[in-house]
C-alpha cells in the first residue's frame, strides 16, 4: 500500500475522490456509488472510528498452473489473493499498478483449517493494524486510516 501512495497524486487522487463521491450521494440518496453509501458501513466499526478511512477491498482468485488442457488440470492450484483501494478514481483502478498482490497459496494447503488459520493470520495482522493504528505515508503529514471494505471471489474460488 505504501508504494502505491507514494506515488505522485495518489493521495490527492483519493480524497479528491472520496469527496466527490459524498458529494453525489448528498445530492442524490438512491445513489450508491461506494461501499460507503450502503448500510453495511454504517455498521463498520473502522468508520465509525474514521469515517475518513480509505476502503480496502480484498478478492481471491484461483489459477491452474498446468496445461489446461491436459488431464490433470486441476492437479496443480494456486489461489491468489489481491488488494484494491476502493476509493481510487475509475481511470486509476482499471490500471494494472493499481491492484496489490497480498498472498499465494497452493488451493490444497487452504483446504485443512489449521493452514488456513496460518496462512490468514498475518493478512489479518496487517488489516488490523492498517485499521487501528493507521500508515504513515512520506507523501503526506500524519496519519492515513483504512478500513476493509469487503472480501470478494468468483463462485469458484
Amino acid at each position: 500500500i505504501q508504494n502505491l501512495l507514494n506515488k505522485p497524486d495518489v493521495i490527492n487522487y483519493l480524497i479528491d475522490n472520496v469527496n466527490n463521491n459524498i458529494s453525489q450521494t448528498k445530492n442524490d440518496p438512491d445513489l450508491m456509488l461506494t461501499y460507503r453509501d450502503g448500510t453495511a458501513a454504517k455498521d463498520n466499526p473502522s468508520l465509525k472510528l474514521d469515517p475518513d478511512s480509505f476502503l480496502i477491498q480484498l478478492y481471491s482468485d484461483g489459477i491452474g498452473i498446468t496445461n489446461p488442457l491436459g488431464p490433470k488440470k486441476d492437479k496443480q492450484k494456486l489461489t491468489l489473493y489481491y488488494f484494491l483501494l476502493e476509493d481510487i478514481p475509475d481511470f486509476v483502478k482499471s490500471m494494472l499498478q493499481s491492484i496489490g498482490l497480498v498472498g499465494i497459496c497452493p488451493t490444497k494447503f487452504l483446504s485443512i483449517q489449521k493452514n488456513r488459520m496460518k496462512f490468514f493470520e498475518p493478512i489479518v495482522k496487517d488489516l488490523n493494524h492498517l485499521q487501528t493504528t493507521g500508515l504513515v505515508v512520506q507523501t503526506f503529514n500524519g496519519q492515513l486510516h483504512f478500513a476493509f471494505s469487503l472480501f470478494a471471489a468468483d463462485n469458484l474460488a
